[in-house]
């Protein structure tokens, strides 16, 4: 009787130091993606608050099922999907606010690559703001996580589950894109290089 009472405590410690360290590798996944997913939300919903609440809420889908993340041959690319299914949610269901912050964020990563003086900038902001949330999703989110929260390929790259190769290739076509929506020559191939 008494070998199985310490057999059963062995299992119990052992559960709780399995649990423990899954506690511990989901707490660092968050922390080693929280600035992109937070990023992304941000410039996509338009204010911090809202992204907040939905990064909050993808944060608690994956603390729930990280046992499965884990199991997925790109834990990362794997919460970017899901990230981008609750803030496509968010969207569908909330008006979106854009703070002037969030604006501001969006004009400044691009001042450099469109070559737009301060004046210039803000006179085409809305429309470089509207055209980089018409990208594709995939050209966005590329964007987004190499102009405003300056990533290099090899981060986006692990974030999107692509090759920095293709990474290299989707920013050029994005740049492409925005520089024929926005009549600027000089977006495309400028800032590519990281």
């Amino acid at each position: 009787m008494r070998d199985a009472g310490v057999r059963d405590a062995g299992v119990r410690d052992a559960g709780a130091a399995a649990d423990a360290r899954l506690r511990m590798t989901f707490e660092a996944f968050c922390r080693t993606h929280e600035r992109a997913w937070l990023g992304l939300a941000d410039v996509r919903l338009g204010n911090r608050a809202d992204a907040e609440l939905v990064v909050a809420a993808v944060e608690q889908e994956l603390q729930a099922t990280f046992g499965y993340v884990l199991k997925q041959a790109v834990p990362a690319a794997y919460a970017w999907r899901l990230l981008n299914h609750h803030v496509a949610d968010w969207a569908a269901g909330h008006e979106l606010r854009v703070e002037a912050r969030t604006f501001t964020t969006v004009l400044d990563a691009f001042k450099d690559l469109t070559g737009a003086g301060p004046g210039e900038a803000e006179a085409h902001g809305t429309a470089l703001y509207r055209a980089v949330m018409e990208l594709s999703d995939r050209q966005r989110d590329v964007v987004i996580l190499r102009h405003v929260l300056a990533l290099d390929d090899a981060s986006i790259a692990a974030c999107l589950d692509r090759s920095e190769g293709a990474v290299h290739l989707i920013l050029r076509h994005a740049h492409e894109r925005l520089a024929r929506r926005l009549g600027a020559e000089g977006v495309a191939g400028r800032g590519e290089e990281r």
